[in-house]
């Protein structure tokens, strides 16, 4: 197995950066001598050590630690993952997942005539963006309702509470951006 010098990324990403010791330390809330002792090896960091240097340096744990990442996921239109739901009369596709640390997750929703999301209302912790690919979909929103049409798009902030069903009588496409 490869041994990685963490030390040394550190020190060279600090310095393409332009950084002084100093001020990687007051970024990262880490002492400059405890940065300094990491850099020459002298020291070993923690996790969290290694996860406050790398907030500082706008670096992820495995690019401090020198594992490649993945920078872009290509979803086939024909090889989309099916996500679990207890929505009769709906499928989840993902378009998109399968990066570390990934900030949002964006579905195609199928509704199928008649589809619905319940009688209770719906929350999620991050915000929610919908498109309307193709039919209409109505939407309640803290007491209000509104019916989105095709090329339609609504954008609201997490822990809102909201209930949907599809509002043609074909099946309805939704594009679904939901932030983690």
């Amino acid at each position: 197995m490869e041994t990685v010098d963490v030390g040394k990324r550190i020190k060279s990403i600090r310095k393409r950066k332009g950084l002084t010791l100093q001020e990687l330390a007051e970024k990262s809330g880490i002492s400059a001598t405890a940065i300094s002792a990491i850099e020459r090896n002298v020291s070993s960091p923690t996790v969290n050590t290694l996860a406050s240097i790398g907030r500082a340096l706008g670096e992820s744990l495995s690019s401090l630690l020198g594992e490649s990442e993945i920078s872009f996921v290509l979803t086939r239109a024909d090889n989309r993952e099916r996500l679990a739901t207890e929505i009769r009369n709906v499928d989840f596709l993902s378009l998109a997942s399968g990066i570390p640390g990934q900030r949002f997750q964006p579905m195609l929703s199928v509704l199928k005539p008649g589809a619905t999301s319940g009688e209770d209302y719906v929350t999620h912790r991050g915000e929610e963006f919908f498109l309307v690919v193709k039919g209409a979909l109505e939407v309640e929103l803290n007491g209000q309702t509104s019916r989105l049409e095709e090329g339609d798009s609504l954008y609201f902030r997490g822990n809102t509470p909201y209930r949907w069903k599809n509002a043609a009588e074909k099946e309805t496409q939704l594009l679904i951006v939901s932030a983690a």
